[in-house]
């Protein structure tokens, strides 16, 4: 990119913070600066999209605007270093860094096929997938990780655990898990992994993905005969919706059916509805 001065329009679609919202924050914060054009139309110089990028990531891990918006660099350099501090280095992590930071996906995928067969299922997902994902959520919100390269760690771990799953599932017997997010979280790895560790324990489950409206839930839950229901919520979800929407499922669903939730969004939940359980890491399953 250039340093020419950039639209409104494209600091918008490349910051993914609306444009309405770009004024208000200007008003009220004083941030972004931009300058205007010949026609009075707010122009904005590179640096401060870059900045609004930044704050974008730290937004998307559940802090407000108003701690954020008006934070200079040196002060966003401090707080990302308190929200992420410097985890110990783990070569086999680093390895598939690496991989994805310099080849396309098929030689990802080559690379994780190879120590899941070492590792099995269970081993991978705790010990190699949960760190991996870490630590990539680590370098995308320090800006040391590119959109599309964390993109294109969702797809090719999608895809691959995916086949695995299906290949374990064919035998999977009782209890059967319906999994699904609701509607407002996109976030499916949480679901993905939860799925594979259930398989790996030769239990049967159903997964809806993301975003599946509350009542079809609830009839997915009866029509596949459910004895439990996983929802997840990640840090990006409302969370002042989680809670009721958990008390709102468990009045909706019959009492012999569990319902477990997880996820970095559910984990600030300071009490649960009765009849919900919560699953703090992926080693703590309720089955």
């Amino acid at each position: 990119m250039n340093s020419e001065l950039l639209s409104i329009g494209a600091v918008e679609r490349d910051s993914g913070i609306a444009r309405d919202t770009l004024r208000i924050w200007e008003r009220r914060y004083g941030f972004p600066e931009p300058v205007r054009n010949e026609k009075g139309e707010r122009m904005y110089p590179e640096a401060q999209l870059r900045r609004l990028q930044r704050i974008r990531r730290l937004l998307d891990q559940g802090l407000r605007p108003g701690k954020v918006v008006a934070l200079s660099d040196a002060d966003l350099d401090l707080l990302e270093a308190s929200l992420y501090p410097e985890a110990p280095s783990n070569e086999l992590i680093e390895q598939i860094l690496s991989v994805l930071q310099t080849t396309d996906g098929s030689e990802l995928e080559t690379v994780l096929s190879v120590i899941y067969q070492q590792q099995g299922m269970q081993t991978f997902i705790t010990e190699t997938v949960v760190p991996l994902l870490h630590a990539v959520g680590e370098r995308w919100a320090t800006g040391r990780l590119q959109i599309f390269e964390e993109h294109l760690l969702s797809e090719v771990l999608t895809r691959f655990l995916n086949s695995e799953i299906s290949a374990i599932q064919k035998t999977a017997k009782k209890p059967r898990v319906l999994l699904a997010t609701l509607p407002g979280e996109e976030h499916t790895l949480g679901l993905l992994m939860l799925s594979a560790l259930l398989s790996s324990r030769n239990i049967s489950v159903v997964n809806l993905g993301a975003e599946v409206p509350l009542d079809q839930i609830v009839s997915a839950v009866e029509r596949f005969e459910a004895d439990a229901l996983g929802v997840t919520f990640s840090g990006a979800y409302q969370y002042e919706n989680i809670r009721s929407n958990l008390i709102e499922l468990r009045e909706s669903i019959a009492e012999g059916v569990d319902i477990w939730t997880g996820g970095e969004g559910a984990k600030r939940l300071r009490k649960l509805p009765p009849g919900v359980t919560k699953f703090t890491s992926l080693d703590k399953l309720p089955f």
